[in-house]
C-alpha cells in the first residue's frame, strides 16, 4: 500500500504531466530494482505523452476574482500556500548551493511539465518537476589515498533524486486545498561499492550496506495525507540464525548514530499509556514490502481537520531531522574513506557484492 500510495496520487493526474519522466529519470542512471522509494513516479503503467510543457505552457487569464475564490476558499481552514516546496528546498540546500546549479544531471527540456486540472478555474496547473544530482561538494574528498578503483569519484553518495509535483492557481502559487493532489518524491542513494579494509592488505572484507533514505509525502483530494519517511534497508534484517538478534541497520562503527535515529522515531511514533503519538502508524505493511522498511520507518496516514497543521508542523520537524541525520550518517562515512579506514570503488569481480542487489 506505501508503494502504491505516490502511483496512486500519480494516477489521478492528467498524463500529459508526465510527458517524458521515465526519459527524464533515465539520465539519472539508476534504476533500482527492490527499492520502493525509489519508484513512486515512474511506473509502466502511467501512459505518457512524448509532449514537453513548460509550466507556464497552460496558463491562461483567470476567472473573475469570485470563481477564484469558490475553488482555493472553499475551506479556508485547509488551505495551504506551497505546503511542500518548504520540504523539497530543505532537502537539496543541504545537498548543494546557489553555485552547484550546473551538476544538475536531468537535461533541461525534461525537468519540468504541466498540465491543466479539469474542473478548476483556468489557468490552475499540475506542475511537475524533477531533480537529479550525482556529484556532491558537500560531501567532497579532501584527500586522495592509493586505493581508489574507480574514475576517482570518491564521495560515498552517489545519487540524490526528486519528484516533486504541485497543483499551481492561475498565479502560479502552490495551493493545497482538499480537492488538490501534491507530492514529493525525494531519495539518496549511497554508494554500493564502500567496503571494510582487511587490515592485512587493504583490500575488502565485506561491503557496507548503508541504507537509503526516502522520503514520500503525498496529499490526495479529500484531504488525506500520506507520508513515509525512512532508511530504507538495502539488505535484509532479518533474524540471525539463532533467532535472537535482528543484525543492526547501520554499520557497527555508527551504531551511536542508529541510537540517535532510534530516538527520533521514537519522539513521533511511539506513545505511553496516557498520550498518542504525534504522528500514529500508517497500518499493516503488506508482507511483500517489509523487507524495504527498517524499524524506525516513519509511516502515517492524515486525514483529519488538522491534517494539514500537522504536515505544516509535526512531519516538517521529522523530515529535517532525518535529512540532518541521514546527512550527518553519510558524513561519518565520507570522513572515514577520506581517512582510509574503508575503501570505496568496485572490485575486480562485484557479482557477490549483495548491496547491488539491494538497491
Amino acid at each position: 500500500m506505501i508503494k502504491a500510495a505516490a502511483i496512486f496520487a500519480i494516477g489521478l493526474i492528467s498524463p500529459t504531466v508526465f510527458a517524458s519522466t521515465e526519459t527524464a529519470l533515465a539520465f539519472t542512471n539508476t534504476r533500482p530494482r527492490n527499492s520502493i522509494f525509489a519508484r513512486p513516479v515512474s511506473t509502466s503503467s502511467i501512459i505518457i505523452s512524448s509532449q514537453i510543457h513548460h509550466p507556464t505552457a497552460h496558463r491562461l487569464s483567470p476567472k473573475p476574482k469570485n470563481h477564484q475564490q469558490k475553488f482555493s476558499n472553499k475551506n479556508r481552514s485547509l488551505t495551504r500556500i506551497h505546503l511542500y516546496r518548504k520540504f523539497h528546498d530543505y532537502g537539496w540546500n543541504k545537498l548543494m548551493s546557489d553555485n552547484d546549479a550546473e551538476i544538475d544531471t536531468v537535461p533541461e527540456e525534461l525537468k519540468s511539465n504541466a498540465s491543466p486540472v479539469k474542473g478548476a478555474p483556468p489557468g490552475t496547473n499540475v506542475v511537475v518537476n524533477l531533480r537529479s544530482i550525482s556529484k556532491f561538494p558537500c560531501l567532497a574528498a579532501t584527500t586522495t589515498t592509493a586505493d581508489t578503483k574507480d574514475d576517482g569519484n570518491r564521495e560515498v553518495l552517489r545519487l540524490a533524486r526528486s519528484a516533486f509535483l504541485e497543483t499551481q492557481s492561475p498565479t502560479s502559487e502552490a495551493l493545497i486545498t482538499p480537492k488538490t493532489i501534491h507530492v514529493l518524491n525525494f531519495v539518496l542513494f549511497p554508494s554500493p561499492h564502500i567496503y571494510e579494509k582487511n587490515d592485512s592488505d587493504g583490500e575488502s572484507c565485506g561491503y557496507l550496506g548503508l541504507p537509503i533514505f526516502g522520503a514520500d509525502i503525498v496529499t490526495l483530494p479529500g484531504n488525506k495525507h500520506l507520508v513515509a519517511l525512512d532508511f530504507q534497508p538495502v539488505l535484509p534484517l532479518d533474524n540471525d540464525d539463532d533467532g535472537k538478534q535482528k543484525p543492526s541497520l547501520f554499520p557497527r562503527q555508527y551504531l551511536q548514530l542508529e541510537e540517535k535515529l532510534q530516538t527520533i522515531h521514537s519522539k513521533y511514533q511511539k506513545s505511553s499509556s496516557d498520550s498518542t503519538p504525534l504522528l500514529p502508524w500508517g497500518g499493516d505493511i503488506p508482507p511483500q514490502a517489509t523487507r524495504f522498511f527498517s524499524p524506525y520507518a516513519l509511516w502515517t496516514r492524515l486525514s483529519d481537520e488538522n491534517a494539514m497543521d500537522t504536515v505544516d508542523t509535526v512531519v516538517w520537524q521529522a523530515f529535517q531531522e532525518y535529512t540532518d541525520l541521514y546527512l550527518e550518517l553519510m558524513g561519518a562515512v565520507q570522513d572515514d574513506v577520506d581517512a582510509g579506514k574503508l575503501g570505496l570503488g568496485a572490485q575486480t569481480d562485484d557479482s557477490d557484492n549483495p548491496v547491488l542487489d539491494g538497491q
